[in-house]
């Protein structure tokens, strides 16, 4: 009876303990805008009287560069996501913080898994206007060890060995005092498509920001106070900030199989572009334009290229600097979002990038013309509205794409919606029309269409199906490109398909006719080096890998002559 007697008062104190601590617990206003104040407001608002920390309240929001309503938002979002749901937890992370300054990042990628980083996230932010940084912020987020919360990487602090697994092979390939750029990078690591976005947001934040500029920025995006609290802002374009270039990308089903891509640049040169586009760590594509400026002039580039569906690196090397782009192409086609364009006249008499049944295009935001691609032919219904009302009508018809004359005579200055409505989808886009004459586009316009006759549109889907090792598709197309026209292009690739299915004379024979025609025809070097290692002469396909790599440099030649036995 005694012990019953003293547990119940002591459960019931302790009951009256708890309650006391949660209450205490609960957070105030104080607690939860502590990021943003200063420790004088916090003495200021100490010392007010209940009744007066109202107005406070109200006042302190005014001139911040955010709402109270959009902080409490993104506080509530970071105690959820990357806090333990109390008060204050999220604020105490990286992610956290940066999330309380920035906002939700414009799109962001998570690699959970590879087979050489740690697991990882990469923020992209299209502009930061806080800190007057107006290119792409990118910001990566790792778990060193693969393990706790992720960390905030600094390009000059970390480096990309921090990125890397313990356990991976090339771990050990970057000292601690290498001077690591995004070139070396890429010729030391073999990375697949997705991972490739690692690469360029762990060389700099932004592109242009070099040294301490990078750290620069990481403070102050990290720090609430100073970025939402409108102080003033260190001006980074100093630091020679070179946003990544603009690029158009429109797919249409490729009457050759695959997929249609189009490309449009815009960019500045001087000396050199070139363009590559990887599948996974393979090359399936490559181009390059030399030219001849004394400083850099502003360019439209465009190009036309046939692809399997699959995710693909587009990258863009503009006078020595990579640019990188992540496409992904869908198995089924479907409609295209609407696209702006300029009608132009091809004096060349031959294929263009943007042209579509005839009709050879510019891309361009002010464009004249609305365009959208089918996914197989057929007739588009355009609507233009303002508000719910429809205010204008039209139909177009196209095999591959429907082209609109937009009405910009016949619609009063104003913001509507463009629709295009097709038995297989819809798109719909702000147009906005506005008086006076539009802008025309600036700078030099250069199309790539020395690959666009029909057979070497097929003789290049012809060497993806045998890249990813589908050889009856491979086949079908090399032999149809052949029944257009008998390009070399078409000779090494069947040479290729017919070494790989172990007809190595026949292959032998039809590499030397083209080596016969064109000495330095460097696909067809390295598939004679395949041949004569297959042959097991080693001294003749190391010479013929030596005279391959004097044409054109490639890491994949390089390890294939490194493998041969001496």
């Amino acid at each position: 009876m005694f012990h019953k007697v003293i547990a119940k008062p002591v459960n019931l104190l302790l009951l009256i303990s708890s309650a006391v601590w949660l209450q205490a617990a609960e957070p105030t206003w104080l607690d939860s805008v502590a990021p943003l104040l200063t420790s004088s407001q916090k003495k200021l608002y100490l010392s007010m009287k209940p009744e007066e920390r109202a107005s406070f309240e109200r006042d302190f929001w005014i001139g911040k560069a955010v709402t109270a309503e959009e902080y409490f938002q993104r506080l509530a979002y970071i105690d959820a996501n990357f806090g333990s749901n109390r008060t204050g937890s999220g604020v105490n992370t990286d992610r956290g913080r940066v999330y309380l300054s920035l906002g939700p990042p414009t799109r962001a990628v998570r690699i959970p898994s590879s087979r050489i980083f740690v697991p990882l996230e990469i923020w992209y932010y299209d502009a930061v206007p806080a800190i007057q940084l107006k290119t792409e912020l990118r910001l990566i987020f790792y778990q060193p060890r693969s393990i706790g919360f992720p960390k905030l990487y600094s390009p000059t602090l970390d480096t990309i060995r921090a990125l890397l697994l313990p356990q991976a092979s090339v771990v050990g390939l970057f000292g601690p005092n290498d001077e690591i750029s995004e070139a070396t990078i890429r010729t030391t690591l073999n990375v697949s498509s997705v991972e490739d976005e690692i690469i360029s947001a762990a060389v700099n934040v932004a592109s242009g920001v070099k040294y301490s500029g990078n750290d620069e920025i990481l403070g102050q995006i990290t720090s609430p106070m100073e970025i939402l609290a409108k102080q003033p802002q260190i001006d980074v374009q100093s630091r020679f900030i070179v946003a990544r270039p603009k690029l158009y990308t429109l797919r249409a089903p490729s009457p050759n199989g695959g997929v249609q891509l189009d490309l449009s640049l815009e960019t500045a040169v001087r000396r050199e572009l070139d363009l590559e586009v990887m599948d996974g760590p393979i090359a399936v594509y490559g181009s390059r334009l030399r030219f001849g400026f004394s400083s850099p002039e502003p360019l439209r580039y465009s190009h036309r290229i046939d692809l399997l569906p699959g995710q693909y690196r587009i990258l863009f090397t503009v006078d020595g600097t990579p640019y990188p782009y992540a496409v992904d192409l869908p198995d089924h086609a479907t409609m295209s979002p609407i696209f702006r364009a300029d009608e132009t006249v091809s004096g060349s008499g031959r294929h263009t990038p943007f042209e579509f049944d005839g009709r050879h295009l510019e891309p361009n935001p002010e464009g004249s013309l609305a365009v959208v691609t089918l996914a197989q032919r057929g007739k588009v219904t355009w609507m233009v509205r303002r508000g719910m009302q429809a205010v204008w009508r039209s139909t177009s018809e196209g095999t591959q794409a429907a082209i609109l004359q937009l009405p910009f005579r016949e619609l009063e200055p104003g913001t509507y919606r463009l629709e295009a409505i097709a038995d297989t989808g819809s798109q719909s886009c702000e147009l906005v029309v506005q008086p006076g004459v539009r802008p025309m586009l600036t700078g030099t316009s250069v199309s790539f269409n020395a690959n666009l006759s029909p057979a070497l549109r097929l003789v290049s889907i012809g060497h993806q199906w045998l890249l990813r090792g589908n050889l009856a598709f491979a086949r079908q197309s090399i032999e149809a490109s052949l029944g257009r026209a008998p390009t070399s292009e078409a000779q090494v690739e069947l040479a290729r398909l017919d070494a790989l299915e172990g007809r190595l004379d026949v292959a032998r024979d039809s590499i030397r006719k083209v080596l016969t025609a064109e000495p330095n025809n460097f696909e067809a070097l390295s598939v004679f080096a395949y041949i004569e290692a297959r042959f097991q002469d080693y001294p003749v396909a190391a010479e013929l890998y030596r005279r391959a790599l004097a044409v054109q440099d490639s890491p994949t030649l390089r390890l294939a002559l490194a493998k041969l036995p001496q």
